[in-house]
């Protein structure tokens, strides 16, 4: 199994290596910041209560993941292992490891049909969490505590996949991979003949998850899901190979392999990540997946920057410790060379020149986790976005944002996106086909038919075409829409910015970057309050945003700009 971990020439060289220095920084001011916060045991007023706040970012899963490692790195320090024990044993103590949120939000259940064998994606990880600790530090630890943890993953976890069947395991998305992953794995580690037994149905569930991919291996997630979910999955993948001695290895798969270079295609600066769907503009990478992927994949996975990696992402034991272990200096790059990568079915187009990141999204508005992006963009330059997404929604009460109201809000709709509205009314379409992109690499040239973006029966009832066109240079962006309607409408093009532009005439400067109208439109700038998931200096998640709308005069339907680097 995950016999690597046990090696502790591994460990020495993690506690006395600089190359090491920033793992052991992350790790410790992670361990302070979760016990300095070390909750009183919770009681049923807090349970019932404030059912949510166990989760993905809950100082359990922290001081888990914390603990253990300094335990391993330190295996000296008294404090470090009894705080790793005083946790497993209060994790043990949970009635429940799903937040009990989800019992709601995913099962449909009442406070009255609360279990403890609810299975859903922090449940699983966190059993997955227990059976490697456990089989890591299985020498160590009292016989009880090892016989707590068994008992309490076969409670949580074994019996109930074995008597049940969940809605995860033909999810098409993240959850499926994390699930299936994470409770394949406790399950390999805590009984293997019992593994053995649901070896086919976890492999159906695994086959479902890359069924949710297209072939050139782009996660329409978004990073953040493709960290969670792929993550899971080559976790999974990697011991049941070693399980099997190789007989089963999904590794093998070219699929896997396309996803596994997702990462690379996504870098669009060396501190910039495309960040489509609900994902935040600073979303990082867990920098052991990449590495990982490297030893099975060498050249075809890019060395990275380590500016956007963490090591201790997600608040997941199997992320923290492979980040650690599998982490390797020699892959790892400050420089991210130029590039085209091009994803005809997916549809997605990457490029990068030492002048700009830019990246085009086409799909449709049934991904997971959709926005109301078909055919936006993001453009960064000086290692930050000019034309931007905002990603997540930032902290509050937001009713409705995973229902019917979810395109209500600000940064799911079209009008927080790169994209133009008609006759006032933003994107809601392309429930069937896809908008692709389609890419000419000799005249550099992209095109995009993107009217499935836009709801045409019921909203824009005047709207037959929507094309958009890049004539994409190294140092400059031509954009040329062009427009069909059956009665004339209005046309506005929207590019949205973090950053306060500066007017002067038909120009509009981001910076040093400058959006020239080649076309007869008038140019408004409105300042739009949002709620950033990014807090400013001073903690404040309350923002400004600015929108460059260009309005098309009289009967033009075309809109030209030039979008170059000499402001």
């Amino acid at each position: 199994m995950f016999d690597i971990v046990k090696d502790p020439k591994i460990w020495e060289r993690v506690r006395n290596d600089e190359a090491f220095a920033r793992h052991r920084e992350e790790i410790k001011k992670d361990y302070e910041n979760s016990f300095k916060r070390r909750p009183r045991a919770r009681d049923a007023w807090d349970v019932l209560e404030f059912p949510n706040t166990r989760g993905q970012g809950s100082d359990t899963f922290r001081q888990l993941q914390s603990s253990a490692l300094l335990s391993l790195i330190y295996p000296d320090n008294e404090e470090y292992y009894r705080s790793l024990v005083e946790t497993v044993w209060e994790i043990c103590n949970e009635y429940t490891w799903a937040p009990l949120g989800h019992y709601n939000d995913y099962y449909n259940r009442t406070p009255k049909d609360f279990d403890p064998g609810l299975i859903d994606i922090f449940a699983a990880s966190l059993a997955f969490s227990m059976a490697e600790v456990k089989y890591i530090f299985k020498d160590r630890f009292p016989k009880l505590l090892n016989d707590r943890i068994s008992y309490e993953i076969r409670r949580h976890t074994i019996e109930p996949f074995k008597t049940r069947k969940f809605f995860w395991e033909t999810h098409n998305n993240n959850w499926t991979a994390v699930c299936a992953g994470a409770v394949g794995g406790a399950i390999m580690y805590e009984d293997p003949e019992e593994f053995k037994r649901q070896l086919p149905r976890l492999e159906a569930a695994m086959q479902c998850y890359l069924d949710s991919y297209d072939e050139d291996g782009m996660c329409v997630e978004g990073t953040a899901y493709w960290g969670f979910g792929f993550g899971f999955f080559a976790v999974y993948a990697t011991l049941l190979r070693e399980f099997s001695n190789g007989e089963y290895d999904w590794l093998k798969n070219p699929k896997v392999k396309a996803i596994a270079q997702f990462m690379q295609k996504m870098h669009l600066q060396p501190n910039v990540l495309a960040n489509f769907s609900d994902v935040n503009a600073r979303e990082g990478y867990w920098v052991g997946l990449p590495h990982m992927m490297k030893n099975f994949y060498g050249d075809d996975i890019d060395k990275l920057p380590l500016e956007q990696a963490t090591i201790v992402a997600y608040c997941h034991w199997a992320f923290a410790v492979r980040s650690t272990v599998y982490y390797n200096p020699d892959y790892v790059s400050n420089e991210l060379p130029d590039c085209e990568y091009y994803a005809n079915e997916s549809s997605f187009f990457t490029k990068r020149t030492k002048d700009y990141g830019f990246i085009l999204k086409g799909g449709n508005q049934w991904e997971s986790h959709n926005h109301q992006d078909v055919g936006s963009f993001i453009l960064a330059r000086h290692n930050k976005q000019i034309f931007c997404d905002f990603g997540y929604i930032g902290p509050g009460n937001w009713p409705g944002y995973f229902g019917k109201e979810r395109n209500t809000y600000f940064q799911p709709s079209s009008f927080s996106h790169n994209v133009p509205y008609f006759n006032g009314k933003g994107q809601g379409g392309a429930w069937e086909g896809k908008a692709r992109a389609v890419y000419n690499k000799d005249t550099k040239e992209l095109y995009m038919d993107f009217t499935h973006g836009y709801d045409v029966e019921n909203v824009h009832t005047t709207l037959k075409k929507a094309e958009r066109r890049f004539k994409m240079e190294d140092d400059s962006i031509k954009i040329h829409d062009s427009y069909e309607f059956s009665e004339k409408a209005t046309i506005t093009e929207r590019f949205v910015s973090r950053i306060k532009p500066r007017i002067e005439g038909n120009i509009a400067y981001i910076e040093d970057v400058r959006v020239i109208c080649e076309c007869d439109a008038t140019l408004n700038v409105v300042e739009q309050p949002f709620v950033d998931f990014l807090p400013d200096e001073n903690g404040n998640h309350n923002k400004i945003c600015y929108l460059l709308d260009y309005t098309l005069n009289g009967d033009n339907t075309e809109f030209k700009a030039t979008i170059d680097f000499k402001g």
